[in-house]
C-alpha cells in the first residue's frame, strides 16, 4: 500500500496491487503499522512509515512478507512519484504456439528424437520474442546444436559415473556392502551436480537472452553455489525442513546478484526470516492434514481384523481412502500454492536493478484460478492444451511484473562473451526445472 501525501495536505491510499486509491481524510488517525484492507481486491496491508514532506511516498507490505528495506522503499516511493514504472508485456498466443508445438512433435518422432534439442529453442525463442519490455522485445540466441553438444558433454561428465555407481556393483555381483557404498557415491555425485546444472544452465540460458542488444549474463561461481547448495541441503535435512527458507533465500540470492544485464547487476536484498511465518502455517498443517486419512485408513483396517471373514468392507475401505488422500492432496497443494506464491512476490520485491527495484502484483484468488483452469484444461484435452496454458503462465507473470524506478539503460554497455552449452544439457538431464518453456 502506497501513502501519498501532497503538499496540500491530502492523503491518498494506492493499493499496490491493483491499484485503486483511496482518500484518507484523517491523515492523524494512520499511524505505523497500522492496518487496512483494500475495498477493490481485499489485500491486507501494513504501513510500515508516514509520509514526510510533500508528495512522498512509503511503501506499505502484505502482513507476513516482511518489510521492505528502508533504501529500497524509499527509491520506489520516490520513483513512483515521478513516474518511474516500466511494464513487461507478452503478445504470445496459445493458437500460434500450438503449431510450433505440432510441427516440433511431428520433426522429433521423424529424426527418432534428435530435433528435439531444436524444438525446445524454438518454443524458447518464441516465448522470448514474444515478451516485451519498456517497447522493447526480448531475444534469444541459443541453438539446437548447442543444447545438443552440451547434452551430450553432460551425458558423458555425468551421466556414465552415475550409472555406473548405480547398477555397476549389480552387475558384477558385489555384495551387499560395496553396492551400499557405491550407492552412497552416486547420492553424493548427485547432490553435487545439481546445482552444478543449475549454475551452468543459468550461465548459458543468459548468455543467449539479450534486450536492445544487450546480452545477459552469469558470474558466480560454481563452487561457490556447491558449498551453498550443499550446507543448505544437509542443513534442511537436520532441520527436519524449517531451514528451508532461509536456503531458498540464499540460492535466490546466490543467483540474483550475479546476473548481469550488459554491465550492470542485480541485486537481492531479501533473507529467509521473513518467509519464516508463511512457511510455518504449510509446514504444520501437513503431518496434520496427512494424519486424517491415515488414522481412518488404520482404523478400517483394525475393524476389518477384528472381523477378517466380513470382505464386504475392503471396497468402502479402498473407496474411502483413495478418497482421504485426495482431499488431503488437495488441501496440502493449496496450501503450499499460497505459500509458493508469498516467496515468489517476495523475491522479485527484493530484487533491483541499478536504482529500479521490481514488483510482482500478484494475489493469491487469480493465481490459484490459474493454476486450476490450467489443470483442467490439460485433463480435458489430454495434454493438448499445453501451448495454451503455457502462455496463460507467462502472460500472469508478466501482466504483474513492473521495474519502479530511474533506470538509465542508455548507461549499460555489453561487456561479457557468453558461456559454453554444457549446462544447457545438464540442466535437462537433471530436470531441475528451471527452464522457461
Amino acid at each position: 500500500m502506497s501513502v501519498v501525501a501532497p503538499a496540500d495536505s491530502t492523503v491518498w491510499l494506492a493499493c499496490h496491487r491493483c491499484r485503486a486509491q483511496y482518500r484518507v481524510k484523517n491523515l492523524f488517525a494512520l499511524k505505523p503499522r497500522s492496518r487496512t484492507a483494500c475495498r477493490h481486491c481485499g489485500t491486507s496491508f501494513v504501513i510500515v512509515e508516514m509520509p514526510v514532506g510533500p508528495a512522498r511516498l512509503v511503501e506499505g507490505r502484505p502482513p507476513g512478507e516482511g518489510p521492505l528495506s528502508n533504501a529500497m522503499a524509499d527509491r520506489r516511493g520516490s520513483a513512483e512519484s515521478k513516474g518511474f514504472v516500466q511494464s513487461f508485456t507478452t503478445y504470445g498466443e496459445g493458437g500460434t504456439l500450438l503449431g510450433i508445438h505440432i510441427v516440433n512433435v511431428l520433426l522429433t518422432l521423424v529424426t527418432l528424437g534428435i530435433y528435439y534439442f531444436w524444438a525446445k529453442v524454438r518454443v524458447r525463442r518464441y516465448l522470448f520474442g514474444q515478451t516485451e519490455f519498456a517497447g522493447d522485445r526480448f531475444s534469444y540466441h541459443g541453438t539446437g546444436a548447442e543444447v545438443l553438444r552440451g547434452t551430450v558433454k553432460a551425458a558423458f561428465v555425468f551421466g556414465v559415473p552415475y550409472l555406473g555407481l548405480s547398477f555397476g556393483p549389480q552387475l558384477a555381483g558385489m555384495d551387499i556392502y560395496a553396492r551400499t557404498l557405491s550407492g552412497w557415491a552416486a547420492g553424493l555425485l548427485l547432490l553435487i551436480f545439481i546445482p552444478v546444472a543449475i549454475v551452468s544452465a543459468r550461465r548459458y540460458r543468459l548468455s543467449r537472452t539479450s534486450w536492445r542488444g544487450i546480452t545477459l549474463s552469469f558470474r558466480g561461481k560454481t563452487r561457490d553455489f556447491i558449498n551453498l547448495w550443499v550446507k543448505g541441503y544437509l542443513l534442511t535435512g537436520l532441520t527436519l525442513g524449517l531451514y528451508y527458507p532461509y536456503f531458498s533465500a540464499k540460492k535466490h540470492a546466490f543467483l540474483t546478484t550475479h546476473s548481469y544485464f550488459g554491465s550492470r547487476s542485480f541485486s537481492f536484498q531479501g533473507e529467509g526470516k521473513a518467509l519464516v511465518k508463511s512457511f510455518l502455517l504449510p509446514y504444520c498443517l501437513t503431518p496434520v492434514v496427512m494424519s486424517v486419512p491415515v488414522a481412518g485408513f488404520l482404523s478400517m483396517v483394525s475393524s476389518l481384523m477384528k472381523n477378517p471373514g466380513d470382505i464386504s468392507a475392503i471396497p468402502s475401505i479402498g473407496a474411502t481412502t483413495v478418497a482421504g488422500l485426495a482431499a488431503a492432496f488437495l488441501l496440502l497443494r493449496l496450501l503450499w500454492l499460497s505459500y509458493g506464491l508469498k516467496e515468489q512476490r517476495y523475491f522479485w520485491e527484493q530484487a533491483g536493478l541499478g536504482d529500479a527495484s521490481f514488483r510482482f502484483s500478484a494475489t493469491l484468488w487469480p493465481y490459484l484460478k490459474l493454476k486450476a483452469l490450467n489443470v483442467l484444461l490439460l485433463l480435458a484435452t489430454v495434454g493438448l492444451a499445453w501451448p495454451w496454458t503455457t502462455i496463460r503462465n507467462l502472460r500472469f507473470v508478466v501482466n504483474h511484473l513492473t521495474l519502479v524506478g530511474p533506470q538509465n539503460f542508455d548507461d549499460v554497455v555489453q561487456d561479457y562473451d557468453g558461456a559454453p552449452p554444457t549446462g544447457e544439457g545438464l540442466d535437462g538431464f537433471l530436470d531441475t526445472g528451471f527452464d522457461l518453456a
